[in-house]
């Protein structure tokens, strides 16, 4: 005899026993007897037709005829994993030199029961005890198949299937490292899905910049707009000894004597009260619009000996900061919303004391207690997919799926609309925190916006005086200094935030001992 006929029959010999001692232990019951008996079975089978009005695919298309068919298990389910390499979709019908979904170090485990208080991991999970002892918690998982024409066999057809659960809890994790660049070996590098960002808090530190030097030599300030690039800016002034003149400032490549006014570094907080959905093909990058972000004042006098506050300019040295901008006398006028003012560049607009032109151009400095007052940004926060790392799961629901087409699965949010190919939803928005980040955010890109709002301040402001003795010291080229606190909060400036490092994604190991991952 052959070892598999002996494997065979041991195995229907041990079948066979486990029936007749089944048998044995079973009881006879009437029809009344079962009815009144209560009690669940571990699995479960359902069935959603396609005109059924609980039907949500009907109601997206009400010509898709599919239905979906159930086989779910009535348990909780714990599990403790690591994937070393996900992915699925891979070329196929979305196309080649990419995956539906590609992630690189997955873990999930049960849920942090701590996160770190301070410093530069704050918000990040912590374990009481190794997170490689803990498991998630997965309520009622079941496989869910979708078929078109379900009540005709000729033309019956599997469009899709999912595996799923009611009810997800545990701390799903994407990567090893929390690096402040992108890496295309560890976490998201691609994601097909539909996930929810539930409100946003947070705060964010700004780089220090350098506003009034950027632009082309003599570009033009204005009112109310950016220009490009250029961050020069005009308004009125009123001399004793020259009248009205209108000025604009030189950039740094129109006139040496410009060095720009410093913008302090600032810890600014932000929040946003609503969910922001992300979804789509492919992924890589997630998108957050309208963060309305409110700056009450900032310091323009932080080169100055006596500057107001040195706390607003961070306790730095003056040395540090810069605060001076050659500006050029124009002809006086009113300008309005969208009107450029440029340098001229001659003496046509000089001041002239006993027909001789003493002033043409000034140098000019913010006084102490200059600010710039009420700066509203919309920032929109764009963060790769490759720097999430921690996604906790308090009880959502969720699916993976594949399909041949379009689908909105039972139980799916009304957005969350299934693209063909590979598909990982979270139904629940998933909270990621209070929000700070480790490297500061860049605002230089909104420094153009800014001198158009300054513009249409100064424009819609009385002139400044320029009393005689400052006329005087400009004629020997002296710097004047006036105090400025320019209200800017009429307007709101645009922001784009990219790849900011967040102090809550480091992450901890899935493993005993001192491996990263196992």
């Amino acid at each position: 005899m052959t070892k598999l006929s002996v494997l065979l029959l041991m195995s229907c010999t041990a079948f066979s026993v486990g029936i007749a001692n089944a048998a044995s232990g079973l009881i006879s019951m009437s029809d009344n007897e079962l009815a009144a008996t209560e009690g669940q079975a571990l699995m479960s089978l359902s069935y959603i037709a396609p005109n059924d009005s609980t039907n949500l695919e009907k109601l997206r298309d009400s010509s898709s005829n599919i239905g979906f068919y159930r086989l779910g298990m009535e348990a909780k389910v714990e599990l403790n994993a690591n994937i070393a390499n996900l992915q699925l979709g891979c070329g196929g019908a979305n196309g080649a030199g990419a995956c539906d979904i590609d992630i690189k170090n997955v873990s999930l485990s049960g849920l942090n029961d701590g996160t770190v208080t301070s410093g530069a991991q704050l918000g990040s999970p912590t374990f009481s005890n190794p997170r490689a002892s803990t498991s998630a918690q997965i309520t009622n998982p079941f496989l869910e198949f979708a078929i078109k024409n379900p009540q005709t066999a000729a033309t019956r057809q599997m469009v899709g299937f999912r595996l799923s659960a009611e009810a997800i809890e545990g701390l799903l994790s994407l990567g090893l490292d929390n690096n402040n660049a992108l890496s295309a070996t560890d976490g998201i590098q691609s994601l097909s899905g539909y996930l929810q960002l539930a409100n946003l808090s947070g705060q964010v530190t700004t780089a220090a910049s350098t506003f009034g030097v950027s632009g082309s030599s003599n570009c033009a300030a204005i009112v109310g707009m950016p220009n490009g690039s250029c961050q020069a800016i005009a308004g009125k002034l009123n001399s004793t000894i020259g009248g009205q003149r209108d000025f604009v400032s030189y950039t740094g490549s129109g006139n040496s004597d410009t060095k720009g006014i410093s913008v302090p570094s600032m810890t600014v907080p932000f929040t946003k009260n609503t969910t922001s959905v992300i979804t789509g093909n492919r992924m890589t990058a997630a998108v957050v619009n309208n963060i309305n972000v409110s700056i009450p004042h900032i310091a323009l006098d932080c080169a100055n000996s006596d500057r107001a506050s040195a706390s607003a300019c961070g306790g730095l040295p003056t040395g540090s900061f810069v605060n001076q901008l050659a500006v050029d006398l124009v002809d006086y006028k009113k300008y309005n919303t969208g009107e450029s003012i440029t340098p001229n560049g001659n003496s046509a607009s000089c001041i002239e004391v006993f027909w001789i032109c003493v002033v043409s151009t000034a140098k000019f400095q913010m006084a102490s207690g200059s600010t710039l007052d009420g700066l509203n940004l919309n920032v929109t926060f764009s963060e790769a997919l490759n720097m999430f790392h921690n996604i906790p799961l308090r009880g959502t629901g969720g699916y993976l799926a594949l399909q041949n087409q379009v689908l909105r699965w039972p139980g799916a949010n009304n957005d969350d609309i299934a693209q063909k190919g590979w598909w990982l939803s979270f139904r629940d928005p998933i909270d990621l925190g209070y929000l700070t980040s480790t490297n500061a955010a860049d605002i230089s890109a909104v420094l153009p916006q800014v001198a158009g709002f300054i513009t249409q301040s100064l424009m819609n402001s009385d002139d400044i005086p320029i009393g005689l003795i400052d006329g005087l010291g400009a004629a020997t080229n002296n710097a004047i200094k006036k105090k400025l606190n320019i209200d800017v909060s009429s307007q709101t400036a645009n922001l784009t935030l990219n790849n900011l490092q967040l102090t809550s994604q480091y992450l901890k190991s899935n493993c005993y001992g001192n491996l990263k991952f196992c």
